[in-house]
């Protein structure tokens, strides 16, 4: 079990020292983010067969070494690169608005758009991308391996305990972000995540969640079959597409505010990091002292059940206050409400499924329909921003009749498991 915690605390530990480094990129190329949203769904979908063509033919014990070592010598690339790019410079005078997407990044001043152009823009928006991707990749199959690991209903009881170590490690990555940004910079965030990357498959192993299995075979493609022939999974997705509308609305809502109010990257990054302190110190206090417990005695349904209600209020309440201390706590108590109980829950759903369905259809959910739900919201909102002349309030109300309809299906995914687990 500790073992299991360490891996967490390191796999999530290396993402939170990157994440607020990855939304910063988000917010300074915020005129084209649904471009990059695109470019991170593509790259989900072509890994994909990918990935499942590694769980059908190689031995698990092998699959988790690959994966991390490959995003690890990635980040060890990124900063090599970021090291020897210059920055970006100014073309051309000021216009009325942004220009393409391939022509360089576009910031809007008082006098308008701006242009930006040289190699670092490209390499920020891989930045980007591969750490959206690679995330994804990396936490399912954490997941997968310790589902595995840690079979049977007893398992509910320590899916919070494995998710406070993961909890612990976000708090540091954040807290470290927040303090050293300043005087480090973006590089050596990289190479630290490399090096926990390396350390949770060594915990990995003293947990016994890399042990001796065969491959599973089968197509590189059946995730979306397997998804689409299981009652309790097709449900999920459905989650998971209008977990990840709520998302993106409010995602892209952040980035407006924060151009509008804080101009300055520096006070940008700050902010990221400062949301996901909080949010995590307050995740670690309930997956320690609820999480665990209420999962045992009341099963999945209040944890599914609650991320979509904290969704309805917050947008609610953003569209009546659209301030930046509203901003701040919504992303806290959504994000708070996901990880400490949501996302346990949502692993536990896996309990007493085959294999292949761990694996296979986890990552296909996890990853290719997750960043999916992602693109196809990403340029809902952009499309709706460009017709709603009003703005924020409009926008934000927009999404909250979805947010009513995801409270509903949480609520019948999680009756339905836990009456079939028991």
């Amino acid at each position: 079990m500790f073992s299991g915690c360490a891996a967490g605390f390191a796999v999530l530990g290396a993402y939170y020292l990157l994440k607020p480094l990855r939304d910063e990129v988000f917010v300074g190329d915020r005129a084209v983010g649904a471009e990059l949203w695109t470019g991170t769904f593509l790259l989900a979908l072509l890994l994909h067969p990918f990935y499942g063509m590694l769980v059908a033919r190689v031995h698990r014990e092998r699959v988790l070494p690959i994966l991390f070592r490959a995003a690890a010598l990635l980040l060890v690339g990124l900063y090599w690169l970021l090291h020897r790019v210059p920055d970006p410079e100014t073309v051309g005078p000021w216009q009325e608005q942004a220009g393409s997407f391939w022509s360089g990044r576009w910031v809007q001043g008082e006098q308008g758009w701006q242009l930006l152009q040289g190699s670092r823009i490209w390499l920020q928006r891989g930045f980007y991308v591969s750490v959206s991707v690679f995330n994804l990749y990396l936490i399912s199959a954490l997941w997968s391996a310790l589902i595995e690991r840690f079979e049977g209903p007893p398992a509910r009881r320590l899916f919070g305990l494995l998710a406070a170590g993961g909890s612990l490690g976000a708090i540091a990555g954040s807290a470290l972000v927040a303090v050293a940004f300043d005087s480090w910079g973006s590089g050596p965030f990289l190479l630290l995540a490399a090096g926990l990357l390396e350390f949770s498959l060594h915990a990995l192993r003293s947990a016994g969640a890399c042990q001796s299995r065969a491959p599973m075979h089968g197509s590189s493609f059946e995730g979306l079959g397997l998804v689409l022939r299981h009652p309790r999974l097709r449900l999920l997705g459905v989650y998971i597409l209008l977990f990840t509308l709520g998302s993106t609305w409010l995602y892209f809502l952040t980035a407006d505010l924060l151009q509008v109010h804080l101009p300055e990257k520096g006070d940008r990054v700050r902010f990221f990091s400062g949301v996901h302190l909080v949010t995590n110190v307050l995740t670690l206090g309930m997956q320690i002292g609820l999480v665990g417990r209420l999962m045992s005695s009341r099963g999945l349904l209040p944890g599914l059940v609650l991320l979509p209600l904290v969704s309805l209020v917050g947008f609610s309440a953003l569209a009546l206050a659209p301030l930046l201390s509203v901003l701040f706590a919504f992303n806290v108590l959504r994000a708070s409400s996901r990880y400490a109980l949501a996302k346990p829950a949502r692993e536990a759903l896996y309990v007493g499924l085959e294999p292949r369905d761990v694996y296979k259809a986890k990552n296909f959910l996890d990853a290719a329909l997750y960043r999916g739900g992602d693109l196809v919201s990403g340029w809902a909102f952009q499309g709706a921003s460009a017709l709603i002349v009003s703005g924020g309030a409009a926008l934000t109300l927009l999404v909250l009749p979805f947010m009513a309809t995801s409270v509903g299906v949480a609520w019948r995914l999680g009756r339905q498991t836990d009456e079939s687990q028991g």
